[in-house]
């Protein structure tokens, strides 16, 4: 099995997990006294998003996840903003019909089931958040597996997206159905690394221990100020060159971010950032051009950003075009998903996936300065 990046990805999930615990922790006097134990049945495809990988596709897919999730209910002014979201913990098995080359997907992750509809209803429609960790069991190897051109590592990110309905039966059991999109991937780590995507619909039943009927509170958030915010983050990066069990190559970069507040859950804005990629020294080596410097390999790049808050988690997506660059890998436009945590007041943590449309380059890892 090939097991070369195990830290790294177990790095990754366990800081997810801890901002998730250290953020919302807080969310009930005592979380357990009103949470739900979940159990759903999955059953979907794996989307071949790229035709050389439809050799590993054999079947539906299908499988099972149990989830823990406790409900807020508005002590703190965030669950108002959100409209007293729920917040859990899911372990998730899925067959990939294909048990010689892609094996079977284990996952554990947080997750947040966002509320999309009115509260004075009794069911709700929700949307699901989830980031954090998988483990593919047949991932590529040279020797014996050599066709998994998707997955070049047991352990890899994970990404759950799911729209969910869930309504109660009784006071006691609700249904709970869906449809979702999953991603699996170890940003380039270790390759092959063209990720898997999945699509699943699911169905099951949860059990609710505690209080029963929740007492929401409502009408205590203050006026959002409307305001600029900058951020200056440096990054770091690993990945590897194409060809798999190659060595790696560290990118960094910088960044220059300026946010309009629009109100408490969202904001725009433009930035400028930096970056240079010690693997782009060696692409141009292989097309024969040799002798190059910093001005060769460094990038000057200009965009345009999102951010969803929630509480001191924001989800940044980026869309930006390169203004400088000589090495003509990935075209013109880069784009950016992930993860930011504000530490303190000033100090945020950083964790984004750098990608050029579809094809992902390398994860990000940061801190940042907020003014």
């Amino acid at each position: 099995m090939n097991t070369r990046t195990p830290v790294k990805s177990l790095g990754l999930f366990l800081l997810f997990l801890t901002m998730y615990i250290s953020t919302f922790s807080k969310a009930q006097d005592s979380p357990a006294h009103d949470f739900i134990i979940s159990a759903q049945g999955h059953y979907g495809y794996i989307i071949s998003h790229r035709n050389n990988i439809a050799h590993l596709i054999h079947g539906h897919i299908y499988g099972g996840e149990l989830s823990y999730l406790f409900r807020t209910n508005g002590h703190q002014a965030w669950e108002q903003i959100h409209h007293y979201p729920e917040l859990g913990v899911c372990a998730l098995h899925l067959y990939l019909a294909n048990p010689s080359q892609l094996g079977t997907l284990e996952a554990l992750y947080p997750y947040t089931n966002i509320r999309l509809n009115k509260l004075t209803r009794n069911w709700k429609l929700n949307l699901r958040l989830g980031v954090g960790l998988a483990y593919i069991t047949r991932p590529f190897n040279a020797m014996s597996n050599h066709k998994n051109n998707a997955i070049g590592s047991n352990l890899n990110g994970f990404v759950n997206l799911r729209m969910s309905y869930a309504v109660m039966l009784s006071k006691s059991w609700r249904l709970d159905a869906g449809v979702g999109l999953t991603h699996a991937s170890n940003g380039a780590m270790a390759t092959p690394n063209l990720g898997l995507n999945m699509a699943t619909i699911n169905l099951g039943i949860g059990y609710a221990i505690g209080n029963k009927e929740l007492v929401y509170k409502k009408d205590t958030i203050a006026k959002c100020s409307k305001k600029w915010s900058t951020s200056v983050i440096a990054l770091i990066g690993v990945r590897e060159l194409e060809q798999p069990n190659g060595p790696k190559y560290m990118a960094y970069g910088l960044q220059l971010n300026q946010y309009r507040v629009l109100n408490y859950k969202n904001k725009l804005g433009i930035g400028i950032e930096g970056a240079y990629n010690t693997l782009t020294r060696k692409r141009f080596e292989l097309d024969s051009v040799y002798n190059t410097g910093f001005s060769d390999i460094a990038t000057l790049g200009a965009k345009l950003a999102y951010e969803f808050t929630f509480n001191k988690v924001s989800l940044p997506v980026e869309f930006g075009a390169y203004i400088y660059k000589k090495e003509p890998e990935f075209g013109s436009f880069f784009h950016r998903i992930g993860v930011r945590y504000m530490i303190t007041k000033h100090v945020q943590a950083n964790v984004t996936l750098l990608t050029h449309w579809a094809r992902a380059d390398y994860f990000e890892w940061g801190l940042g300065y907020v003014l």
